[in-house]
């Protein structure tokens, strides 16, 4: 550790950069026409070199019409903007007029290329607002103190003697003194797994409490249909991003404004994942595309400056695990249906209204241990550590120069090829990350082991076919559930004493005390309990919740310990 741990009573900690107008994401937005038009430009360049001849140019821009046109038909969005087909209908007209009178045409295969990036990026920007964020960092510790005292029932009667700070409830564990530190000497770009729309509120909330500036991030667009989160985040630094566009001129655009938003210095929020985990696993295959814009920024940095004072850019991951999801049920559902398949996800509308997004919080932060949150080693865009002062050294500790790497015959050149590979191997050290800085919950723990045991029972069954049994044939007496359990927690123990993993603190108690918590949290917001216990005997009402929960601890070999 670098310096101070923090408790739950230190927080909010004092602002790194103080004035909020010196902030980098307060200067974008003072200077957004400026932004935004070097943003449109630089995508333009580019295109128009990959697609270098007016024939060529059109053929791309036909195939943005017809992908856009599907999206229309088939995947349409409240929150798409309503003259959206009105656009692209005009665009239809004026690529038919292009091809039609070609060099008569009083516009041309650039001018409708410039009007579809228009579109892209002025749908993509976000801002700031100090004044909205202000009364956000007011507010929200009182929204969230109201809801810890005022939870109605048994989620609160349970928990009302224990709770005297939210930071209680979620756990920050990392070494968040050098994460300050390096904010201050460079940009910080957070990458979290992703499991729920809470995500990026959560993180990004938490990243505030831990006073550092604010963060842009992309956030989907589905979720700016929502009145409450639309509000502030359309206020708060988030950029949107519609994953249903897989265009060439999207997917440039989308890239180009983090890539300047980065060179600007605005610390970021990416979800290298790029949508929710569908399965409840720790993603293993990152999306590496809005990740390669750290490494193509850091290399800007190191042509437009000296050596000395070349900008760095440090990655940091971050573990975020919930107790219960509130998506599971469709997230998995999908998943199930779609395995080894690719295709666009329904959106589903599990808060799709101001409402149901607070009575998911009020039931969300009633639970006894919500979630925990934790961050992984501080790396360069190339995956090496760094340290408190920004240094990288390599994987046998020697301290390296990061420009060397993009340095070739004694010159700083371009080489896709040779960046795609550094972007992966940052892929990978995230990956890394995740499954050592990844704190094992109570409920993940009984999930995995009773799935195992159900598996372990029905060993001639597929998967689907498993998951199809009836909940009344996959109890298990309850002493074989706690014998695994205390099987499976004596290795985790072993594991994190090795690096391997990290155990929250429950997993210290006795195996009935682990059982009982974790069922408790679990149970909390599902309608058919994952977990049940009856009388002597454990089992699910719901195999596909069970399995998805149990998914978190897949990939670390427990099952030779079932």
């Amino acid at each position: 550790m670098s310096g101070r741990e923090y408790k739950p009573s230190d927080y909010p900690l004092p602002y790194v950069t103080e004035n909020l107008r010196d902030w980098p994401i307060y200067k974008l937005t003072e200077h957004k026409e400026d932004f935004v038009a070097e943003v449109k430009l630089r995508v333009k360049e580019k295109i128009k070199a990959r697609f270098n001849s007016e024939k060529l140019l059109r053929e791309e821009l036909a195939k943005v019409l017809y992908q856009e046109r599907i999206r229309l038909t088939e995947k349409p969005w409240k929150a798409d903007p309503k003259d959206e087909r009105t656009f692209w209908n005009s665009i239809k007209s004026k690529l038919i007029q292009i091809e039609q009178i070609e060099d008569n045409s009083p516009i041309n295969e650039e001018h409708l290329l410039e009007e579809i990036i228009d579109r892209y990026t002025n749908e993509i920007v976000g801002e700031f607002d100090p004044g909205a964020f202000s009364f956000a960092r007011a507010i929200l510790p009182q929204f969230f103190g109201r809801i810890l005292a005022a939870a109605p029932g048994k989620w609160f009667k349970t928990i009302a003697g224990n709770v005297r700070t939210i930071h209680e409830k979620i756990p920050l564990t990392g070494d968040i003194e050098k994460i300050r530190n390096l904010s201050a000497k460079g940009t910080v770009i957070v990458v979290p797994t992703h499991f729920s729309n809470m995500d990026s509120i959560m993180v990004g909330w938490l990243l505030n409490e831990m006073g550092l500036p604010a963060f842009t991030y992309g956030a989907g667009l589905n979720l700016f249909s929502i009145g409450l989160l639309s509000y502030f985040m359309s206020r708060l630094g988030a950029y949107k991003v519609d994953r249903r566009k897989k265009n060439t001129v999207y997917l440039e655009t989308l890239k180009m404004y983090s890539t300047v938003a980065i060179q600007r210095g605005a610390h970021s929020i990416f979800f290298p994942g790029g949508t929710r985990s569908r399965s409840g696993h720790i993603d293993r295959k990152l999306k590496l595309g809005l990740l390669g814009t750290a490494l193509e920024t850091q290399k800007l940095h190191y042509k437009n400056f000296t050596e000395e004072t070349a900008p760095k850019i440090y990655v940091v991951p971050c573990i975020i695990n919930y107790h219960f999801v509130l998506e599971a049920q469709s997230l998995i559902n999908d998943y199930l249906k779609e395995t080894g398949k690719e295709r666009f996800y329904k959106e589903n509308d599990e808060y799709s209204t101001s409402f149901k997004l607070i009575r998911f919080m009020l039931k969300f932060f009633s639970a006894s241990s919500s979630l925990s949150v934790s961050f992984g080693e501080v790396m360069d865009v190339l995956g090496n550590k760094v340290d408190e002062e920004g240094n990288s050294y390599n994987h046998l500790g020697q301290k390296i120069n990061v420009k060397n790497y993009f340095v070739t015959n004694g010159e700083l050149k371009d080489d896709e090829q040779r960046d795609a590979e550094y972007t992966k191997i940052l892929g990978e050290r995230i990956v890394d990350n995740y499954y050592r800085y990844n704190v094992v919950l109570t409920s993940h723990l009984i999930c995995f082991t009773l799935f195992e045991l159900i598996k372990k029972k029905y060993k001639g069954y597929d998967l689907f076919t498993l998951l199809r049994t009836p909940a009344e044939d996959v109890s298990l007496p309850y002493a074989e559930v706690v014998d695994a359990v205390s099987r499976v927690k004596e290795r985790l123990k072993e594991m994190q004493e090795q690096g391997e993993v990290l155990i929250s603190p429950e997993l210290r108690w006795n195996i009935d005390k682990i059982i009982e918590h974790g069922m408790k949290n679990i149970n909390l917001y599902h309608t058919a309990s994952p977990l049940t216990k009856n009388g002597e005997f454990m089992g699910s009402e719901d195999l596909k919740l069970l399995y998805y929960y149990h998914n978190r601890l897949d990939g670390y070999g427990l099952e030779k310990y079932i």
